[in-house]
């Protein structure tokens, strides 16, 4: 019994193969995903296409999701490290595409301009940005991990100007330079996906981004800066949002978000029925396809406020069975993260991961009235082309990882090998 133990553990041990239970985790995601957006979908997609189907958006996310399985198998078998080469050029492509969407990208409503229009297909670049802050921090971190952490007085033009005209009373570091620089990339993409009138966007990128330089040992005296500015814009925004510039629509949701009035049909329309639906919902649901909320109470119900519906047909435990899924994909990301061979990968994971974790907390909080209305998906279940194909080309390259982490693995091709001598 004892050798047939050892030689089932040693089939595992393979030179080239992935994460088995991450991979089952991401295929059962895509599937529960599936089925609610044609439970959520069939309502809006039938009076859409004009009574002709009620799978309209079924399908298309069906083949959203078929075309991000292939990038997925592509993605993985590609060597993760050449993705330092294209780091800075994703970034730049990014920024440029962001720029473009701005000026002639689509508009939804006369104020929404987040997408840039191709006939049949819609490219969303703040999805694209995400991904490539997420590429360009881990490539650069890892690049200047040392400078990061110096402690030496930076050579850096300007800091010897200030070192000089104070008399060297404030020295600037190499660490701090390096903190900087990254932190600069970071809010400039963050603020133009702002002015492309994407918040959401805009505050989830600003988000990981920051928590990246954590990770990449940034100084904690200015992350403590930065929790107290962060409170501070907070204050702000709650106490003053009238007086600030940003546009019309962002400062109405504020403010019905303040008000909290569940009598209001006009501004809190699309939250209020989202509150109804989750409350309606109970324990253990209404049952799947039995939603009252989508038949055009919650908006677009099968985009960013689809966990309502999943709340108002599975209920509590549904909810729970959908954050657990959740919360497994990304421990199991951490820990691929943990054994992956170096460093630029791991902080490729962990960024990964940090993005798809906080895009849930983010889209549960909206969906429960816990912050404002923004309009962030929920990966894996809201319908969106964009957003699909990049959270699975993500989850790809974590497969792409894990095939050269030290980890047990299989691989339908490989031989296996004896377990790693870890003494």
């Amino acid at each position: 019994m004892e050798k047939k133990n050892n030689k089932l553990t040693s089939n595992l041990w393979v030179k080239d193969g992935l994460d088995v239970p991450f991979l089952c985790i991401m295929l059962v995601l895509m599937a529960f995903g599936l089925i609610m957006l044609l439970s959520a979908s069939y309502a809006y997609s039938y009076y859409e296409t004009d009574g002709d189907s009620s799978l309209h958006f079924f399908f298309r996310q069906l083949i959203f999701m078929g075309g991000g399985s292939v990038v997925v198998g592509i993605v993985s078998h590609i060597d993760y490290k050449k993705y330092v080469y294209l780091s800075n050029f994703a970034l730049l492509v990014a920024c440029v595409l962001v720029a473009i969407t701005i000026m002639i990208g689509k508009k939804e409503g006369g104020e929404i301009n987040r997408w840039l229009s191709f006939g049949f297909f819609d490219i969303q670049p703040s999805e694209i940005a995400k991904f490539a802050i997420v590429v360009f921090c881990a490539a650069g971190l890892d690049k200047n991990h040392k400078k990061m952490i110096s402690s030496k007085p930076s050579k850096n033009i300007v800091a010897q100007k200030i070192a000089d005209f104070t008399s060297n009373k404030i020295v600037i570091t190499e660490g701090t330079v390096t903190l900087f620089f990254y932190f600069f990339w970071v809010v400039f993409t963050a603020g133009l996906v702002f002015l492309g009138s994407h918040l959401s966007g805009a505050i989830l990128i600003m988000l990981f981004g920051v928590a990246m330089l954590w990770i990449g040992e940034g100084r904690a005296r200015w992350f403590a800066i930065g929790v107290v500015a962060v409170a501070v814009v907070l204050f702000i925004a709650i106490n003053f949002y009238e007086d600030l510039p940003i546009k019309d629509y962002m400062k109405e949701r504020i403010a019905s978000w303040l008000v909290k009035d569940l009598t209001d049909t006009d501004k809190r329309w699309q939250i209020n029925h989202s509150l109804f639906a989750l409350g309606s919902g109970g324990f253990f649901g209404a049952g799947l396809g039995n939603s009252k909320q989508k038949y055009f109470y919650v908006s677009e119900a099968h985009t960013d406020f689809i966990f309502s519906i999943i709340g108002e047909e599975l209920g509590f435990v549904g909810c729970c069975l959908v954050l657990a899924l959740f919360s497994v994909l990304i421990l199991r990301g951490i820990y691929i993260g943990m054994h992956a061979k170096d460093r630029f990968g791991a902080l490729l994971v962990f960024g990964i991961m940090m993005q798809i974790g906080l895009q849930v907390v983010l889209n549960v909080a909206v969906v429960t009235d816990t912050l404002p209305n923004t309009g962030i998906s929920l990966p894996f279940f809201s319908y969106g082309g964009s957003s699909t194909l990049v959270t699975l080309g993500e989850m790809g390259i974590v497969l792409g990882v894990s095939r050269q982490a030290n980890l047990p693995k299989y691989s339908f091709s490989a031989k296996p090998q004896k377990k790693p001598n870890t003494k």
